[in-house]
């Protein structure tokens, strides 16, 4: 259900809109989920809503952002969430755009997976893939160089990332218990990162630097196999991104490197996802695009499902004025043992409104892989969104 603090937290919200004429966006979802073959004792079904706020108000050479949600869920409680996403004062200053607050930022260029996004941490118990994150209080500062754009980053403190409910989905049906860490100083922790990206040619290039606490955590079985204890590792990376931009083809890389802590000492790392997508526009006398797509991910952490997948895909865009997009995925992993098959299909159906469908569906040799504990988390999720 939406928890009276979220209504509230909505209400003046919507409140505000009236102190910030014309620079206040909003969007109501209403979320139905769909379990076909959830476990007993797990959810057969579940209805949520989500109110966002998009505002910013310019003061001078200065702006005021903002990014609000308030998330209420029927049965899942790691699903609920009042939220700043972003909240932020940006200004110049010394020759730099300085940011103060909470801000998201995003970073890579593949589309199946992205090792390189190391800002903010995931909303993951909302099941929207890349798209959901938390926002990270933070001072950052970014200025164009010669050579390209500068970004730089101090993460004053941890966010945790969010998990559903046991007897929710996706889950293992173990609850998450306290978290670990391996810096002494816990969420308290500081973070730095930077990141210089530019442009040579048709490539779009970009090198980054990363030293904090890690993102996702190590999952361990623990409380004699009644609980997951989530360890977060001390990470210090390297990452690269490359893009080449032709007339129908798109190469995409991107790379992490570095050391990571566990609870046997540190160890070092390698990510990397490689891809190409080709698009065919206009094909059979029509007004669609139709692009391929085909990814090789690696990833020798153990946080990852496995150390290798294989992706491809089809993004089908319609070019409508109703703005109709499908994107298909299929990954599986090298000895096909573990497989994810994913689509995504939305459109507008007014002015004011849209209609969103995804689904996820996992199938996995044995029950104890990443995808085996996943075996009832195949979902249908249908998804209505209400602008104002």
């Amino acid at each position: 259900m939406i928890t009276s603090a979220s209504l509230s937290f909505a209400i003046a919200l919507l409140l505000a809109q009236s102190a910030f004429a014309g620079e206040v966006q909003g969007t109501l979802s209403s979320r139905l989920d769909f379990y076909p073959d959830h476990a007993d004792g797990t959810a057969s079904e579940g209805r949520s809503a989500e109110v966002k706020i998009d505002v910013f108000h310019d003061l001078d050479e200065s702006r005021v952002v903002g990014e609000f949600i308030a998330r209420g869920d029927e049965k899942d409680s790691g699903r609920r969430i009042t939220e700043a996403r972003q909240a932020y004062f940006r200004t110049p200053l010394a020759g730099f755009d300085v940011f103060v607050g909470n801000r998201q930022e995003f970073w890579g260029k593949a589309e199946s997976k992205n090792v390189v996004d190391v800002i903010n941490q995931s909303d993951a118990a909302a099941n929207e893939g890349k798209s959901d994150k938390l926002g990270a209080p933070s001072i950052s500062a970014e200025r164009y160089l010669g050579i390209g754009d500068l970004q730089l980053w101090y993460i004053s403190s941890f966010r945790e990332k969010t998990f559903n409910d046991s007897e929710a989905h996706p889950s293992s049906g173990l609850p998450v218990s306290s978290a670990q860490y391996a810096r002494k100083e816990g969420k308290d922790a500081d973070d730095f990162a930077a990141r210089l990206s530019s442009f040579v040619g048709d490539w779009d290039l970009a090198g980054s630097v990363f030293y904090g606490t890690a993102r996702d955590p190590i999952l361990s079985v623990a409380s004699g196999g009644r609980a997951l204890n989530p360890y977060y590792a001390l990470q210090k990376s390297i990452g690269l991104e490359a893009q080449y931009t032709g007339d129908v083809t798109l190469l995409k890389w991107e790379s992490l490197h570095g050391t990571q802590s566990s609870l046997l000492g540190a160890h070092d790392f390698a990510a990397a996802v490689a891809g190409i997508e080709y698009t065919f526009y206009g094909p059979f006398e029509t007004m669609w695009d139709i692009g391929l797509i085909v990814e090789i991910q690696h990833d020798d952490r153990p946080q990852a499902a496995a150390n290798q997948f294989g992706v491809a895909g089809v993004r089908l865009v319609f070019n409508d004025i109703a703005d109709s997009n499908i994107l298909f995925l299929a990954s599986a992993d090298r000895k096909a043992d573990q497989s994810v098959v994913s689509l995504e299909a939305s459109r507008r159906i007014s002015d004011v409104t849209s209609v969103k469908l995804t689904s996820q569906f996992y199938n996995a040799r044995t029950t104890t892989s990443t995808f085996g504990q996943l075996s009832d988390d195949d979902a249908v999720t249908l998804t209505l969104n209400m602008f104002f």
